[in-house]
């Protein structure tokens, strides 16, 4: 997956269209400058490379042998009539092919989502409270990110099986951080019974009631084959393990202090 800008392929259209109606006197410039014939055939070749519409380049050799003769005059040469004719054949020309070739794509647009959708797909670090996302596991890092792109891109039930692994991994490391000695298994379960028993659980109390609600409404049914999601429900239970996480974090160490 690529992520492009719309507006590369709005500047493309213009490219082509200026090229296909060039006419005599336009200036053929260097290259490099707005407005002239050479960038915008640069320009032109770019966009067809980046866009990697291998059929169109393999029709372009007499329009790129047009472009290396025009490059050798001067750039304060202007088009000819007859050069500016053969630039109109060529384009139109090979505008039959690019057009049934881009007739094989499909462009997907991210629909908006209750959650800022750049967020989701490159900063899911801000949607946790300052500080806490550099102190929860690496793994509980991707699992968020995962779950980011899952919402993003509409795969709610994927998005809860990371939240939900995500948010399993940091109550590993709270529970470390609480429990030295005498440790229970390493699972959700367990974990929060133990710390309920410990006294000095008894702060995090509703922490804990609120890890339990999570593990029983949301991650056994997830874990198991009982439940499917849609993309309200996922942005719900992505609040709900947002504020977990940042209890929890409070609790965690610097990435440099761990103990364990």
């Amino acid at each position: 997956m690529i992520a492009k800008s719309i507006h590369g392929y709005f500047q493309f259209g213009t490219c082509v269209r200026y090229l296909q109606d060039a006419q005599a006197g336009y200036k053929l410039g260097n290259g490099k400058d707005d407005g002239n014939i050479l960038h915008n055939l640069t320009a032109f070749f770019r966009y067809l490379n980046n866009l990697n519409l291998q059929v169109t380049i393999r029709a372009t050799s007499e329009l790129s042998e047009f472009q290396k003769v025009q490059s050798r005059r001067q750039q304060t040469d202007r088009l000819s009539t007859d050069d500016a004719s053969r630039l109109r054949d060529l384009i139109r020309e090979i505008r039959k092919t690019l057009e049934a070739e881009i007739k094989g794509f499909e462009a997907y647009i991210v629909t908006p989502k209750r959650l800022d959708t750049r967020k989701l797909l490159q900063d899911v670090s801000s949607l946790l409270a300052p500080g806490v996302f550099g102190k929860i596991p690496e793994l509980a890092r991707f699992d968020l990110a995962e779950a980011g792109m899952c919402i993003a891109f509409e795969r709610p039930t994927a998005a809860a099986f990371h939240l939900l692994r995500g948010t399993e991994c940091v109550l590993r490391d709270f529970y470390c951080v609480l429990v030295k000695q005498n440790r229970s298994e390493q699972l959700w379960g367990p974990i929060v019974a133990d710390l309920k028993k410990r006294k000095k659980a008894k702060q995090h109390s509703d922490l804990l009631d609120h890890l339990d609600h999570i593990r029983k409404a949301f991650r056994n049914p997830t874990q198991h084959p009982d439940k499917v999601y849609d993309i309200q429900e996922v942005q719900d239970l992505l609040g709900l393990c947002v504020d977990a996480i940042n209890r929890m974090g409070k609790e965690l160490p610097q990435p440099d202090q761990v103990p364990w």
